[in-house]
């Protein structure tokens, strides 16, 4: 009987990572009793863990407010969507997610600082994600006519239940010039952070 090479190492190779798909699949699952089955014996079957990277899942969503101030007056708030809706090849390939992304870290950056200087708003100013989110409003996005200032807010929504979402006002940026730089003058200064 003639045997041929080249299928049976088909076969094998195609079999292998099959059993490793499915034995990664396993590993993804939530419970975690599957995780010791697949490390006894004698064969290990070495699985990636993307639990690593949200091992509790998110219970809020976050989003950025903003409104121009025209003559004195703040008009009416206006949601930025951070988060854009993914085509299909979104999985393998997602390059439209930089900017997105970007705009979710410096809410967080800014949030954290929010938090690490309290109630005292001029210090946050400084900080990275604040001066980006602030940038960000001035130069992309469109203002009412006769726009001299905006001013930015981060909100937490959290929804559990759709007919009684809960929303808590996190931060509320000073009013920064549409020219000119968003940090005030009398900001502490980056040096000294």
């Amino acid at each position: 009987m003639k045997v041929n090479t080249e299928r049976v190492k088909t076969v094998a190779v195609t079999a292998s990572l099959a059993a490793w798909l499915a034995a990664t699949a396993v590993a993804q699952i939530p419970e975690q009793r599957f995780d010791n089955l697949m490390r006894r014996g004698k064969v290990w079957i070495p699985t990636p863990n993307w639990r690593f990277f949200g091992p509790n899942p998110g219970t809020k969503d976050n989003h950025l407010l903003y409104r121009d101030i025209v003559d004195g007056k703040p008009g009416e708030w206006t949601e930025v969507p951070i988060v854009r809706d993914r085509p299909w090849y979104a999985l393998a390939w997602n390059a439209r997610n930089r900017a997105p992304k970007a705009l979710f870290d410096a809410t967080q950056h800014t949030l954290a600082q929010a938090v690490a200087f309290g109630s005292d708003v001029l210090p946050v100013t400084t900080a990275s994600g604040y001066r980006l989110l602030a940038r960000y409003i001035q130069l992309h996005l469109p203002h009412a006519e006769g726009t001299t200032h905006s001013q930015f807010m981060l909100l937490h929504s959290f929804p559990t239940s759709p007919e009684d979402r809960h929303i808590d006002p996190v931060f509320v940026s000073l009013e920064f010039p549409l020219d000119g730089d968003v940090t005030p003058t009398n900001a502490p200064s980056l040096l000294a952070a």
